[in-house]
């Protein structure tokens, strides 16, 4: 379960809002979905509850080999062999054999230092260098799943002293070199998982300073990015709430600036910023100027500063065609009298008349007739005289629309004129009305001496009226940028201030709801601290019930209390059912199994990306009950991880050997000259083909049936052969980046020993004829048949056979042969 998964389920039991709750995860996620969150609105997904599986169990690193040369105790180089696959190796050596310094060398290069050596004096440290060799030089070897193989190298000048003076460099397999080892990204997991415990950290784990174990344990549970997350909220709190006071200040202060001014716009701005929460929409449209005030000199200049007088080219035009039209409606008259339009229409009328009731007497002189040689004539006159009379209605329409289009120029002063809206405009405004009212002053009849009258006014009194016009559009103008001289500062500075306050109200709400995560964070820092602890007290209680065997101890509760300097571990519990929270009443074995207990869940949590633990010399001062339980506790480990125990007790090789479980048994000898040497003294595959070959001794000196034989043979080679396949499986595909996960997944998966070996030696499952060519030969059929039919019916060849048989594929699968 993830921090963010585990806080979450106790937020889902809390009173916080939702919006609330999603602050303290995205704080705790980290700045970025902190501030994506707060800033963009990104959603903040609640996890869903994670399932624990061997997958989360099976990731990481192990080790593959220790090589040491030049350090401590061993002179010429010397090899330690790890096989990379979860199972328990002892590597057993008396005192002085060199056993510690491969230990002391994995951890030196590891994390830079060695807990022996951090509470020793300089000349302590100062005597790391083998006495017999000249050179000086450590190599792991490491296997991280989707990385591949990787060598962590350290090296000393020949003529060096100090240990630290060293160079350190890793290669990971098939890329250069590079210094260091910060790059694989281990450094902090070796502080909170560190996966190595030598004897003297055993010892004195809870003998240091209790803030020092608080420390050591509260960096396991990934609670530091509590104290992160409550920093990340302060932040932004902080950041968040400085705005807000900023915006009170400068509303006060532009408030105060408004009220100064005896422009309008700044009495209604003073007027709304005197609320707390005034009104930004209608302070911003002030201030840009998108509502205009309906009082005060703006409105009044701002009409002037458009004002204009009939443009002269549009005024002459219209003047020259008056004049045009009176002189051409003057020329069609002439010729055309009214009696002779009078006439017309009679005869028009005559003519409608006898249309409608057709030939008779003149209804007007009762003398002539109405008839078709009338009609005809009279219908001839009528169109001659139509046409003199369209030329003189043409002109006495152009006419009337020339005159009319003269006397509309004319208008009556506009509104604004009737008084100057500012005392600098006075004389101006005053000079425009005159010219716009004798402008206006004229009285014309529609005719030919009232066209005369008109010209000429227009002629003699646009010219004063224009110039009168555009001094007042002048000077309106000019008052009217003096005004937005003084306002403008002020309204940019209002403008801007509104989108200040806008922003701040905009995040008003969350800067308490920061308030009340950071509180929530504080409240609950140490109970989230130990219920994130009590898997790992299960797990301590779980690891002391094997290990305490014969004590009378049991061990209660494990708890973290206190902060800052007075932080501290209390760990309760009962001797023959007296309470007990001191370390005091524990024996030293007992110290150490309850240091141990303590240890292993921590160095084997499923975050922890080390899939091996480093024991040295952890039976010391542990009476022989108390070593059975650490071999159930290290086998049941040894199931899911790497195990290496340093160990000159012979005390732990027995009770292995009277276990169920299984181990490699390394011994560490040391010869003359610092020469160290490593023999596998028991090897899983090893011992399953020398057990069968001692009951084919006891059968044949009769000591055993021939039948119990035959029904055990086949399920020692089994597990022979399938221990070497899966030795050689694990090895070769970890060193391609394989997962530890993967591979235990496929290993059982797989339950056929042929489809096995076949995996050993090919990776995968091969096409058929590929492993049908493999499978033959003189014996590795043979082997296999025995591994599978025998296993199940029984041996049926010769046992001798069948060992040679067995054997020689195990050495085949060892080998990689193809």
């Amino acid at each position: 379960m993830s921090l963010t998964e585990w806080v979450d389920a106790q937020l889902q039991k809390s009173d916080l809002s939702d919006e609330v709750a999603l602050l303290v995860l995205a704080a705790l996620e980290g700045d970025e979905e902190l501030d994506g969150y707060l800033d963009d609105g990104v959603p903040v997904a609640r996890p869903e509850p994670s399932v624990v599986s061997d997958e989360a169990e099976a990731s990481g690193v192990v080790l593959t080999s220790v090589r040491v040369e030049g350090f401590r105790g061993i002179g010429p180089a010397c090899e330690l062999p790890i096989a990379p696959k979860p199972g328990l190796t002892i590597v057993a050596g008396r005192n002085g054999s060199g056993k510690s310094s491969f230990s002391e060398a994995l951890e030196f290069v590891l994390t830079g230092g060695t807990y022996r050596w951090a509470n020793k004096s300089a000349e302590w440290r100062e005597q790391w260098r083998n006495l017999h060799h000249r050179t000086a030089r450590i190599s792991v070897g490491l296997v991280e799943e989707g990385v591949g193989q990787i060598t962590v190298t350290s090296t000393w000048a020949d003529n060096e002293h100090s240990v630290e003076s060293r160079t350190v460099k890793a290669q990971v397999a098939g890329k250069p070199q590079v210094d260091g080892i910060e790059h694989l990204g281990w450094k902090r997991a070796l502080e909170q998982f560190r996966p190595i415990l030598s004897y003297d950290e055993l010892g004195g784990m809870l003998e240091g300073k209790q803030s020092e174990l608080y420390d050591a344990l509260a960096s396991i549970l990934g609670v530091e990015q509590l104290g992160d997350a409550v920093k990340r909220l302060k932040s932004r709190s902080d950041a968040r709430k400085g705005p807000g006071a900023a915006a009170t200040a400068k509303r006060k202060e532009l408030q105060a600036q408004a009220t100064a001014s005896t422009d309008e716009r700044a009495i209604e701005a003073a007027g709304l910023l005197r609320r707390t929460d005034p009104d930004t929409a209608k302070l911003r449209a002030l201030a840009t100027g998108s509502q205009q005030l309906d009082r005060g000199p703006l409105p009044a200049l701002r009409i002037m500063a458009t004002l204009s007088a009939p443009d002269e080219a549009a005024a002459s035009a219209a003047v020259e065609r008056l004049r045009t039209a009176k002189n051409d409606l003057a020329d069609a008259g002439a010729q055309i009298s009214q009696r002779n339009r009078d006439r017309l229409k009679l005869l028009q009328q005559g003519l409608l008349f006898h249309s409608t009731h057709g030939d008779q007497t003149c209804p007007v002189c009762r003398a002539g007739n109405l008839d078709a040689s009338w009609a005809e004539t009279s219908k001839e006159l009528v169109e001659d005289e139509k046409k003199q009379f369209a030329e003189v209605e043409a002109a006495h329409q152009t006419f009337d629309l020339a005159f009319d289009a003269v006397r509309k120029m004319i208008q009556p002063p506009p509104a604004p004129l009737t008084d100057a809206p500012m005392p600098s405009l006075q004389s101006v405004v005053d000079e425009t009305r005159g010219a716009w009212t004798a402008w206006t002053k004229i009285d014309a009849t529609k005719d030919a001496a009232g066209t005369d009258v008109l010209a000429a006014h227009v002629e003699t009194q646009r010219p004063r009226l224009a110039a009168a016009v555009a001094l007042l559009r002048e000077s309106a103008a000019s008052e009217i940028s003096a005004l937005d001289d003084q306002w403008q500062p002020l309204a940019s500075a209002i403008a801007g201030w509104c989108d200040d306050l806008e922003a701040w109200k905009n995040v008003e709400p969350s800067v308490k709801q920061l308030l009340d995560a950071e509180k929530w964070l504080k409240d609950n820092d140490l109970r989230l601290k130990n219920e994130r602890l009590e898997p790992i007290q299960t797990q301590a209680r779980n690891a002391w019930q094997k290990l305490k065997q014969e004590s009378n101890v049991e061990l209660g509760a494990l708890e973290l209390t206190g902060t800052n300097t007075r932080r501290r571990v209390r760990i309760s519990g009962a001797i023959d059912g007296e309470a007990v929270d001191s370390f005091a009443v524990f024996s030293q074995g007992e110290l150490h199994a309850l240091t141990l207990s303590l240890f292993l869940p921590r160095a084997t949590l499923a975050q922890s990306p080390f899939r091996f633990v480093v024991l040295d010399d952890p039976v010391q001062a542990m009476d022989p009950a108390k070593v059975d339980g650490l071999v159930e506790l290290l086998g049941e480990l040894a199931k899911t991880r790497q195990v290496i125990v340093f160990s000159h007790d012979d005390r732990l090789p027995a009770a292995l050997r009277r276990s169920a479980h299984d181990a490699t048994i390394l011994e560490v000898n040391r010869s003359a000259n610092s020469a160290v040497s490593i023999t596998s003294s028991q090897d899983p595959t090893v011992r399953y083909l020398n057990d069968a070959h001692g009951l084919i001794k006891e059968w044949q000196h009769e000591r055993l049936s021939e039948e119990d034989l035959r029904k055990t043979l086949p399920g020692l080679y089994r597990f022979a052969i399938e221990s070497a396949a899966k030795d050689r499986y694990f090895a070769t595909r970890l060193a391609t980046g394989a997962t530890i996960h993967d591979l235990e997944s496929t290993w059982s998966g797989t339950h056929n020993t042929r489809k096995r070996v076949l995996l050993a030696i090919f990776g995968e499952e091969p096409p058929e004829h590929t492993a049908q060519s493999w499978i033959s030969g003189p014996y590795r059929p043979g082997a296999l048949g025995i591994a599978s039919n025998g296993f199940h019916h029984g041996l049926a060849t010769d046992p001798e056979d069948a060992h040679y048989k067995t054997k020689k594929l195990v050495d085949d699968i060892r080998a990689g042969a193809t």
